[in-house]
Parts: C-alpha cells; sequence; structure tokens
C-alpha cells in the first residue's frame, strides 16, 4: 500500500549552491547528506525534497512514493498492467523500483528500511 510521499527529488548541477539555496535561501532543514551527491532538506510540514547527482544530466523530478511493501506492491502494479523499468534495487538505505505513469513521467516505488525510519 503507498503510504505517503517519500520524497520528491531533482538532479543538481552545482551540489553547493543547490545547499545554499535550499538550506540558507529557503530556511529548510538539511536531514540527510550521502557522500555530498544526495541531501535531503526537510519541509516544516515532514515533506522531504532531494538534491541529487546520480540521475543523467537533464533528469526531470521525480515524485518518489512510499509504501510498506515494495515487493507486494509492485507484484500487484505488474498484474494490473504497469510495466517496470528493472527489478527492485535495494542499497541496505531503500528499496526502489521504478515505473512510468500513462504520460510516461517515472515514477519510483521506495521503501526505507526500517532501522531508518524518522519516529
Amino acid at each position: 500500500m503507498i503510504t505517503k510521499i517519500a520524497f520528491v527529488s531533482h538532479r543538481s548541477k552545482d551540489m553547493a549552491a543547490d545547499r545554499r539555496f535550499y538550506g540558507e535561501l529557503l530556511g529548510l532543514k538539511l536531514t540527510n547528506d550521502f557522500q555530498g551527491k544526495w541531501v535531503e532538506f526537510d519541509t516544516p510540514d515532514g515533506k522531504t525534497i532531494a538534491i541529487e547527482q546520480f540521475s543523467p544530466e537533464g533528469s526531470p523530478p521525480t515524485l518518489a512514493l512510499e509504501t510498506d511493501d515494495i515487493e507486494a506492491e509492485v507484484a500487484r502494479l505488474k498484474q494490473a498492467g504497469v510495466e517496470f523499468q528493472g527489478e527492485i534495487l535495494d542499497n541496505k538505505v531503500c528499496k526502489m523500483a521504478f515505473a512510468r505513469d500513462p504520460s510516461g513521467n517515472l515514477l519510483m516505488l521506495h521503501q526505507i528500511a526500517p532501522d531508518r525510519l524518522k519516529g
């Protein structure tokens, strides 16, 4: 089941400038920094904006939806005819699966590792 928006991510061309923009200028709280290639800022209502340098340059923003059981959700959606790009990826921080909506927009299903859940 989808439980919430996990995050929206944007590809960064200049991490230092983006960190300054989202942190200092917008006043959002920096909550995670993964080796300077993926940083997360939280909005006051608890939503997360990720700035990253993993996607190819020019990649559009990605909407990530949190699920409590990614394997079951992927299986359910495949049964309904949704095509996924590759298999479920597990980087030990989270599990991810990528699909496209009917308009071609990239969508990520996301399941955070249990030991990383915010209380």
